[in-house]
């Protein structure tokens, strides 16, 4: 992420327009996953990256927030506490859920360099940053690494975590922005959200989320 997390994810984040996600259900219609609001694009129960190779299933009642077509498609963002808000996500928004993929800009192959690389970008304008966890892990069978970190805010103790995994010249990341008083309840949305992540081949010329 570069960062804070909405910098990335709201600026950067969303590498086609969003016309995505469609699937056909067992009765044979037609059912999309998506809408168009004026300012964003809004999913429920799935969204579809196939550019990047990878989709996160949704939670019942969560709804995933990216950018308005045809504004870069890199991922979405979930609001806390209110993961049902259909309104536009704020930047300001102390609490969020975010998934990203982007191509490796760090220029190393190295899964741990990666991640040194996305901590520097983290720790910019930070004076507190501190880093409190850091292990290995996997995001859908892929070998990645977790790491946890805190800093200071003129209103409070922030808390990011981000599993962080490297495939094909792409970082894929799920993390959590929260304060630290509210991160053992926002936990566990993220957990929800890391274990629908999927990733998926990646496509060999133009692909469709359709």
């Amino acid at each position: 992420m570069k960062r804070a997390v909405p910098e990335t994810i709201l600026a950067f984040m969303l590498a086609v327009p969003a016309f995505a996600c469609d699937s056909t259900s067992a009765l044979g219609f037609l059912q999309r996953h998506w809408e168009e609001t004026e300012t964003e694009t809004i999913w429920r129960d799935r969204y579809t990256n196939c550019d990047y190779g990878y989709y996160a299933l949704l939670p019942s009642g969560v709804i995933g927030h990216g950018t308005h077509s045809p504004a870069p498609n890199h991922g979405f963002v979930v609001p806390l506490p209110d993961v049902g808000k259909t309104s536009l996500v704020s930047d300001d928004d102390p609490r969020l859920l975010f998934v990203n993929a982007e191509y490796n800009m760090s220029e190393s192959r190295s899964l741990r360099r990666v991640a040194d690389y996305q901590l520097g970008l983290a720790s910019q304008g930070k004076a507190t940053f501190r880093i409190v966890e850091r292990k290995a892990t996997t995001l859908d069978g892929l070998a990645a690494i977790r790491v946890r970190f805190e800093y200071d805010t003129s209103s409070s103790r922030m808390t990011e975590l981000e599993v962080i995994a490297l495939r094909s010249g792409i970082v894929y990341e799920v993390g959590l922005r929260t304060r630290q008083a509210d991160y053992e309840h926002d936990h566990k949305w993220l957990v929800r959200i890391q274990e629908g992540f999927r990733l998926m081949s990646l496509p060999q010329g133009p692909c469709s989320n359709d």
